[in-house]
C-alpha cells in the first residue's frame, strides 16, 4: 500500500556516540469524496474513518487527517490498545483539516411535502432494523432541522401545567385542572414529563378519564424512594405532556406517527421543504475508547472533530431520574436498579488521551464520559445541545478500579445540556481523584452547573483532590431546584473550589432553594476560596448535613435581608470562615463582562 511518509529525524551511531532511531511517520488521509479502495494518500484518500482506522493499525500510522465534511457512521468507532500511539511525545492523532468534520450517528429525513401548515415525510421504521440497513430507523425521540433541535410536540408550549391532586397511590395517576384537560385520540402514545425538585420522570399515559379529570400512567412516576412520590415536593407539582399530534401547534414542533411511518413538522420562519436538512438519530454511541484486559488505550488524540446525532431510548417502563442522569433501569415497572445514561463518546480505561477543539453537540443522551482513565484531557472544546449530562468524570461505583484520576477539562464551553432530562448537569465528577476543571464557561442549564462527589455521607472514598477553579458559571437552575452553580457531596480531602464566578441563579422553581454553591450531605474537607457569587435571590452558599469546610476570601452578593450562608441540618460552628465579604446587592455592581471573563476565562479557539 502506498502511504505518505515523513522522516522525523535520524542520527547514525558512530565512534561510540548515542543513536537516535529513524522514525517514519505515516499519514492516512480521509475525505467524503474518497474511496475505501484507494491507498489513503493525500492524492487518493479513503472515504470512511473506519477504513482509515484499519489502515492506520496496519502501517502503525501516527496521524489520520480527515477532510472537512459530514461522515455518517453505520456503527460506532471503537478504539482499543491496538490504536495506541507510540508515546506521549508521539501520540496517535485523528485530526480535522481544512474545515469542520462531523461524525454523525444520524440519517436524513425527507423528502418533505406540504400539507396545510405542516410538512410531512415518510419514515421507514422498524423496531429492530437490520444493522446493515441504513434506510430503516427505530422509532426516535429527537430530530434536528437545519442544525437546530426541533421540539417534540408538547403542551403547554411554554412553562408547565400544575397537578391538582395526586391519585390514590401517589404514583400512577393524578387529577388535573379543568382548563388543562386534554382530549387525545391516542392517549397511550403521549408522555408526561413530571418535575421533582432535582430530577424528573417521563412515563407514558395509559388513559384519560374526562369525567374525573384524571390521567393514569403506564408505569409509576418517580424512582422507588419515598421522596419521589407525586405530592412530596410541591403542593401542586409541575408537569407537561408530549408526543401527540394534537400538540403540534407551534413552529419547530414535530410528531412521529409510528404506526403510519410518517413524521409531521411545523416549519420555522424562512424554512423551506426543498432545502431543509432534517436529521434523525440512528446510533446510540459514536466513539468508544476501550482498554482491554487491564491494558489501557494510550496516547490517542482527537482534534477538531464534531460528534453529533445520537439517540436514546427510554427504558421500557419509562424514565425515573434519581440525580444527575442516574435513573431506574425499569425493565419492569418495579425494576429500580440504578443505571448510568449512555454517553455518545465513552472513554474507558485510557491513559494520556486527549480531545482538543472538538464539539459534542446535537445528542439525545450524555455527551462524553471518561471513566477508569488516567491523565486524560478535554480542552478548548464545546459541549452543547445535549439531552443529558454534558461531561462526566469517574464512576458511580465506589469500588470500580482503577479510579479515574488526573482528568482535566479546561477552556471549554458547556451549555444547553439536560435538554431532554432536566436533572442533568453540565459537568459531573463521581468517584474519581485529582480532576482539574478550570477556565470553562458553563451556562444555560436546567439544573446544576458542576457536580462534585457521589457519596451521601462523610465516609472517606476515592473522591478527593479535585480542583474547580476560575470557571464562569451562570444562568443555571433554570427548571429545577435544590442545586447550584457548584454542588458537592461527601468527604473530599484536598478538593478546592477557587476563583469561580457564579451568577444569575434564579429563584427556585420547586420546594428547595437554589444557590451559588450548595454543599450537600457529607460535604467535608473542601476549601471554598476566592469565589464571586452574585445575581441570585437566595443564599449564596448553602450547607445541608455538611461537615467541616474552610471558606475564605469569597465575595458574596445577596439581596437585602438574605443571609449569605444558609444551613440545613448543619452546625455552622463546623465551618472555618476567613475574610469573606458579604455585600448587599443594592450597593454592588458586577464587573464589566470582559473583566469577569478574564478572571473566569474560557478562551475558545
Amino acid at each position: 500500500m502506498l502511504v505518505q511518509r515523513c522522516i522525523a529525524a535520524a542520527t547514525i551511531a558512530c565512534c561510540g556516540l548515542p543513536m537516535l532511531v529513524v522514525r517514519a511517520q505515516t499519514v492516512v488521509h480521509v475525505s467524503p469524496s474518497g474511496d475505501d479502495a484507494a491507498d489513503g494518500s493525500q492524492a487518493r484518500p479513503l472515504r470512511t474513518i473506519h477504513e482509515a482506522q484499519r489502515r492506520a493499525r496496519d502501517v502503525h500510522a501516527a496521524r489520520v487527517e480527515i477532510a472537512a465534511g459530514e461522515y455518517e457512521l453505520d456503527e460506532p468507532l471503537v478504539f482499543t490498545p491496538a490504536d495506541s500511539g507510540e508515546s506521549a511525545e508521539a501520540p496517535m492523532k485523528y485530526a480535522a483539516v481544512d474545515g469542520n468534520v462531523v461524525l454523525s450517528g444520524g440519517r436524513r429525513i425527507g423528502p418533505w411535502r406540504v400539507e396545510g401548515d405542516h410538512w410531512v415525510a415518510d419514515v421507514p421504521l422498524a423496531a429492530k432494523p437490520p444493522t446493515d440497513d441504513s434506510t430503516t430507523l427505530k422509532p426516535f425521540r429527537d430530530l434536528w432541522v437545519n442544525g437546530r433541535r426541533a421540539i417534540r410536540a408538547r403542551t403547554p408550549n411554554e412553562g408547565y401545567f400544575r397537578v391538582e391532586a395526586a391519585g390514590p397511590d401517589n404514583r400512577t395517576s393524578f387529577v388535573v385542572a379543568a382548563a388543562d384537560l386534554q382530549t387525545l385520540a391516542k392517549p397511550q402514545a403521549a408522555e408526561v414529563g413530571f418535575m421533582h425538585d432535582w430530577s424528573m420522570s417521563r412515563v407514558r399515559l395509559a388513559a384519560i378519564d374526562a369525567a374525573t379529570r384524571t390521567y393514569s400512567f403506564a408505569a409509576p412516576i418517580g424512582a422507588a424512594q419515598s421522596q419521589f412520590a407525586i405530592s412530596n415536593f410541591e403542593p401542586n407539582p409541575r408537569y407537561f405532556l408530549e408526543n401527540a399530534r394534537e400538540f403540534l401547534d407551534a413552529p419547530g414542533e414535530w410528531f412521529l406517527d409510528e404506526a403510519a411511518g410518517k413524521i409531521y413538522y411545523v416549519p420555522r420562519e424562512a424554512e423551506t421543504p426543498e432545502t431543509a436538512e432534517a436529521i434523525a438519530p440512528r446510533l446510540e454511541q459514536l466513539l468508544i475508547v476501550l482498554g482491554e484486559n487491564g491494558k489501557p488505550v494510550e496516547h490517542l488524540n482527537f482534534s477538531g472533530l464534531t460528534f453529533s446525532h445520537c439517540r436514546f431510548d427510554l427504558p421500557p417502563f419509562g424514565y425515573a431520574g434519581v440525580q444527575s442522569c442516574w435513573h431506574s433501569r425499569r425493565s419492569t415497572p418495579d425494576d429500580d436498579a440504578g443505571v448510568t445514561m449512555t454517553a455518545a463518546v465513552l472513554v474507558d480505561q485510557a491513559r494520556d488521551c486527549e480531545f482538543t477543539r472538538c464539539r459534542f453537540e446535537h445528542l439525545a443522551a450524555c455527551g462524553v464520559h471518561l471513566t477508569r482513565c488516567q491523565d486524560c484531557r478535554i480542552s478548548r472544546s464545546i459541549v452543547r445541545d445535549v439531552g443529558g449530562d454534558g461531561v462526566l468524570i469517574g464512576s458511580r461505583d465506589r469500588l470500580e478500579t482503577p479510579p479515574a484520576s488526573n482528568i482535566s477539562v479546561a477552556n471549554c464551553l458547556i451549555e444547553h445540556c439536560g435538554v431532554n432530562f432536566f436533572g442533568a448537569v453540565g459537568l459531573w465528577i463521581g468517584f474519581a481523584e485529582n480532576a482539574t476543571v478550570s477556565q470553562n464557561e458553563i451556562r444555560h442549564l436546567p439544573y446544576t452547573g458542576i457536580s462534585v462527589g457521589w457519596q451521601w455521607d462523610d465516609e472517606p472514598t476515592i473522591c478527593r483532590g479535585h480542583i474547580i477553579r476560575q470557571n464562569r458559571i451562570h444562568h443555571v437552575m433554570n427548571e429545577l431546584s435544590d442545586g447550584g452553580g457548584i454542588y458537592t457531596l461527601g468527604r473530599q480531602r484536598g478538593t478546592q473550589l477557587t476563583g469561580n464566578v457564579i451568577h444569575d441563579v434564579p429563584l427556585n422553581s420547586g420546594r428547595a432553594e437554589s444557590n451559588g454553591i450548595f454543599m450537600d450531605q457529607g460535604s467535608t474537607e473542601i476549601e471554598v476560596a476566592g469565589n464571586t457569587i452574585y445575581n441570585l435571590p437566595r443564599g449564596a452558599i448553602r450547607f445541608h448535613m455538611a461537615g467541616s469546610n474552610a471558606l475564605k476570601d469569597n465575595r458574596l452578593v445577596v439581596p437585602p435581608g438574605v443571609p449569605a450562608f444558609t444551613y440545613n441540618a448543619t452546625d455552622a460552628a463546623l465551618m472555618t470562615f476567613t475574610a469573606n465579604e458579604e455585600i448587599a446587592a443594592a450597593s454592588w455592581e458586577p464587573p464589566p463582562g470582559d473583566a469577569v471573563v478574564e478572571r473566569a476565562g474560557p478562551r475558545h479557539k
